[in-house]
């Protein structure tokens, strides 16, 4: 079976970066094309041999490519992949735009539809168009975006997904139904310490881009408790303005490999998560770790983080509700066996062999006709996820 595999951006390594990598692993014959990557994270997706970036890798695109925003959808349009049996895309924006040569069955695993045309419009266009011109011209490149988008969901035969959650994003935003597959978490390397004592930090893991990491508002909330420690891992085009804006008590270690986020995840008192992520693979990853997770209570965060079994669920995204979390947690109030044996549920060969079956279904046809009708003209409860007793707090309760 032939597989074309195609994602986004590898500017950074993220949670979106991790999960193509368990497409590439499962299908190790596959290209992988991409509208832009660096080499080092194309090496640590282990896929150097075999990763295609339409723009050049230079290091002006990869500091600037928001600016192209508007010619991406086009350039990953027109890009020339190989035939094959089944193009297999990692979107959280254009990649589900690419097609084959040979306009191959596609299944779309989709991290969300485009965030800043569609659910955080408002946010972005406060971030990046102030002024009354500015903001005119954003709302009509949103607008444009997706008209855009829409037009390139209708091409895929067969949406994937994390959660429930992104599921109705994209019956709102495409009018098709999904099939959540869960989301890879690496439990070999993710693991608990054999020393189980919690040290004296809290740690954030993430891309750092505001306004939808919320970094900016966690720090606010550990200038308000000077006596906790906060370590920040993650890099990204804010890391400037954040590291200038940091409390005494927060401090940043930029991008880490994993060999080096593990041990953090193990020894902190709980990963403050303030995002509202589409899914959020370091929720998971530190509950594999067996430490609790402060995460906002939206998003997948609600699918994922059992409150008061594997952490805590805090009601808004403001300085007062995080520090307020924090000042209340016990680390001692959860068994780190419980935790962890939570976060099983996602482990990456579980995800793996869900999305095989959907990538060979689709290249034997089966999944076109039900999974291509938009969700508004098919029976009520078609492709809807099994819910019930089981479904929480089991984690993915999918097909």
């Amino acid at each position: 079976m032939r597989v074309v595999i195609t994602h986004d951006f590898a500017e950074t390594y993220g949670g979106a970066e991790r999960v193509t990598r368990e497409m590439a692993e499962e299908f190790p014959d596959a290209p992988v094309w991409m509208l832009l990557g660096r080499p080092a994270v194309a090496r640590r997706m282990a896929i150097a041999d075999r990763w295609h970036s339409v723009l050049p890798p230079r290091a002006r695109l990869l500091s600037g490519y928001r600016w192209l925003t508007p010619a991406l959808p086009r350039l990953a349009s027109h890009a020339r992949l190989p035939e094959a049996d089944v193009l297999l895309s990692s979107s959280y924006a254009f990649a589900h735009h690419f097609h084959t040569a040979n306009r191959a069955p596609h299944v779309c695993y989709c991290h969300s539809p485009l965030r800043f045309a569609w659910s955080m419009t408002a946010e972005y266009k406060r971030t990046w168009a102030g002024g009354r011109l500015a903001g005119a011209g954003f709302d009509l490149l949103a607008r444009q975006m997706r008209r855009e988008d829409r037009r390139a969901a209708e091409r895929v035969d067969r949406f994937l997904t994390q959660s429930p959650y992104v599921g109705e994003r994209i019956r709102a935003c495409y009018q098709r139904e999904s099939t959540p597959i869960g989301a890879p978490i690496d439990c070999d390397t993710f693991k608990p310490s054999p020393d189980p004592d919690a040290g004296d930090f809290f740690l954030l893991c993430a891309r750092l881009v505001e306004p939808y990491k919320q970094v900016m508002t966690t720090l606010d909330a550990f200038r308000r408790i000077p006596d906790a420690r906060l370590v920040i891992a993650g890099d990204g085009p804010a890391m400037g303005g954040l590291r200038a804006a940091a409390p005494p008590n927060a401090s940043f270690l930029g991008h880490l490999d994993d060999d080096d986020l593990v041990p953090l995840m193990q020894g902190c008192r709980a990963v403050v998560f303030p995002s509202k992520d589409d899914f959020g693979l370091i929720p998971l990853e530190a509950m594999a770790c067996g430490r609790p997770v402060i995460a906002y209570d939206g998003g997948g965060a609600r699918h994922t983080v059992v409150a008061n079994v594997t952490g805590r669920l805090f009601a808004a995204q403001t300085p007062e509700a995080i520090a307020a979390e924090v000042r209340a947690f016990d680390p001692g109030a959860y068994d780190p066996a419980v935790i962890r044996a939570h976060a099983k549920n996602w482990d990456r060969h579980r995800f793996r062999a869900r999305l095989r079956e959907a990538v060979e279904r689709a290249a034997g046809g089966q999944a076109t006709a039900a999974d291509r009708t938009p969700a508004h003209r098919r029976p009520v409860g078609a492709g809807a996820l099994r819910t019930g007793p089981a479904a929480r707090p089991g984690g993915y309760d999918g097909p």
